[in-house]
């Protein structure tokens, strides 16, 4: 296909120049501009909708959804094909999916805007894929530097009075549909997780303020999380850490994740007071992460377990990853997560039980750091 030319490619954006520049005006000036309708195939502009309608419909303010759209649509290649409508109605069709995690056809109706089922899952693809390569670099950070680390260390001790804690880690199971029987690199008996539904088993490390400081959605429902951890590279990351002298970072986890030097679980039977104080401060800490799981199923309502992703395995995980940083650019900006917990998950993670090689070494470690952290905090 051949590229446009700068001629078609500014005629084919002249209305969402205007548009932009529209809501860049001070209120008195607004008069003086007017939409053409085919620009939004009706009559309405969704960026005109009151402040709180606009969060509803697309979990994110305006400013933040401008900032989507002129991110990305720097990387979006420019064809006459994909130009058919708007790329900013392409942006907003996909920030109402991940937020109501309605199918396609009703995405574009209450967006008040025309725009046909393929187009729209055409436009969620195309949008999410470019988020997960391009914003999910900047929104989801893991604390690497002296001075992110002191950060989420401080923010744990100040809220839960625990040392040396720079993340939570938890598994959450996104529900998708069984890829095709004849699709060998996702072979769809590996997506069927311990409930016998299809899923995506995701790794989840958030800091004390419920940001979402890593997260990995590549592996499937029969993966169980102390696996997925231990392909992790946030694992190799802090053992060369460890293995170079930086002691006393952790995070914590639950009883389905192996005791590691750099990765605390609790006691399965506490045998003095020590322990037991240090299950019940590993408990309140660690419920910040699974707060996340609920917060973010419950305001992405298509990670919800109430909902099964209809995409394959590739293109779901990109649609966790998008909903990941638009709850973290949200966050940002200081919005009222609906916190309902109607959504968050029951903890049914069982203690390592499973075919995963633990490395007896890195256990006796484990539980030497972890009474020294006992004896140095209680």
């Amino acid at each position: 296909m051949e590229p446009v030319t700068m001629e078609q490619h500014n005629r084919l954006h002249i209305h969402h120049r205007k548009i932009l520049a529209y809501l860049l005006l001070e209120e008195g000036d607004k008069n003086f501009m007017r939409l053409e309708r085919k620009v939004l195939r009706d009559r309405h502009n969704p960026f005109e909708t009151p402040n709180v309608n606009f969060i509803n419909m697309f979990r994110s303010t305006k400013e933040m959804a401008l900032e989507i759209i002129n991110i990305l649509e720097e990387h979006y290649p420019m064809t006459i094909a994909n130009n058919a409508i708007p790329f900013y109605l392409k942006v907003l069709v996909t920030l109402h999916f991940l937020g109501s995690g309605s199918y396609q056809t009703p995405v574009g109706s209450v967006a008040q805007i025309c725009v046909s089922q393929p187009t729209v899952s055409r436009a969620i693809s195309d949008i999410c894929s470019l988020i997960s390569q391009h914003l999910m670099p900047i929104w989801v950070k893991f604390p690497v530097m002296e001075a992110d680390k002191a950060s989420v260390k401080v923010g744990f001790y100040n809220k839960y009075g625990i040392r040396g804690v720079i993340g939570a880690i938890d598994g959450t199971h996104v529900e998708i549909i069984a890829p095709p029987v004849a699709d060998n690199d996702h072979p769809p008996f590996v997506y069927i997780n311990r409930k016998g539904r299809h899923s995506i088993n995701v790794m989840l490390i958030s800091d004390s303020d419920m940001k979402i400081r890593a997260v990995d959605a590549r592996y499937p429902g029969s993966v169980h999380d102390a696996a997925v951890w231990q392909l992790s590279n946030i694992r190799a990351h802090l053992m060369a850490q460890y293995n170079i002298g930086i002691r006393n970072t952790y995070l914590i986890g639950d009883s389905g994740y192996p005791l590691e030097p750099w990765l605390l679980t609790p006691f399965a039977n506490t045998r003095n007071e020590g322990e037991e104080r240090f299950n019940n401060l590993h408990k309140t800490s660690r419920n910040v992460i699974e707060r996340v799981n609920g917060v973010l199923k419950n305001t992405f309502r298509c990670l919800s377990r109430h909902r099964i992703l209809n995409y394959h395995p590739a293109k779901a995980t990109h649609i966790i990853y998008a909903s990941i940083v638009i709850y973290n650019m949200g966050l940002n900006a200081g919005l009222n997560m609906d916190v309902h917990e109607d959504d968050e998950e029951i903890d049914e993670n069982l203690p390592v039980n499973v075919p995963v090689e633990i490395n007896r070494n890195l256990l006796v470690q484990g539980r030497e750091e972890r009474q020294n952290f006992i004896l140095a905090n209680f």
